[in-house]
């Protein structure tokens, strides 16, 4: 695969050159060693420590750890949230969806998903702004009943299972946004890294 940097000033912004892209291996049979490996270097220490990188040299992009045992995932209707988060939501779904002909715009979700936590010590409240939280809410609706009953499953997967499989959470910035933080992704595997770190100590 072939990257260019394009207009964006952010540092870790760059264009794929799509005619460049070849399948190596399928996701799938990678170890969770060979996937922990790949996005290890990338973690912060905190989100702190991630949002003095952005002041230093305008690091748009991270990874970091909550603690363990903070996670608490919350739940509000859409036209509740507050204002940056739902300037920050207008940007990310002015987007179109790839698995449509012709394309069409993202469907506006009902409702908003926040995690709360803590990391490094310090309090955070961030909106998930990955699509994938509003999917697991439509596949649920095909499922249960209510939405209430939705939002308790979704709570029980969100705040108690995929933290026990070492969440970590991917930040970024926007492009109109630079200096502001926003969850864009989330991580979650069967090794922990740390442990992955001291074994390349041991060997």
């Amino acid at each position: 695969m072939i990257i260019a940097k394009d207009s964006d000033p952010r540092p870790e912004s760059y264009h794929v050159i799509e005619d460049s892209i070849k399948l190596i291996e399928s996701g799938k049979i990678l170890s969770d060693q060979s996937k922990v490996q790949l996005w290890k270097p990338f973690i912060s220490s905190s989100l702190n420590a991630l949002h003095k990188d952005n002041k230093n040299t305008n690091k748009s992009l991270g990874i970091i750890k909550p603690d363990p045992g903070s996670i608490q995932f919350k739940v509000k209707l859409a036209d509740k949230s507050n204002a940056e988060d739902k300037k920050i939501a207008d940007l990310v779904y002015k987007q179109v969806s790839l698995i449509e002909d012709p394309l069409k715009p993202l469907a506006r979700p009902k409702y908003s998903f926040y995690y709360h936590y803590t990391c490094g010590g310090h309090p955070h409240k961030h909106q998930i702004h990955d699509w994938e939280v509003q999917a697991t809410f439509i596949n649920y609706k095909r499922h249960y009943k209510t939405e209430d009953e939705i939002i308790e499953k979704m709570t029980d997967m969100y705040q108690e299972i995929i933290p026990e499989r070492n969440l970590h959470l991917i930040m970024g910035t926007m492009k109109a946004h630079p200096q502001t933080f926003i969850v864009i992704g989330l991580l979650r595997t069967g090794l922990d890294p740390e442990e992955l770190s001291k074994q390349g100590v041991l060997f």
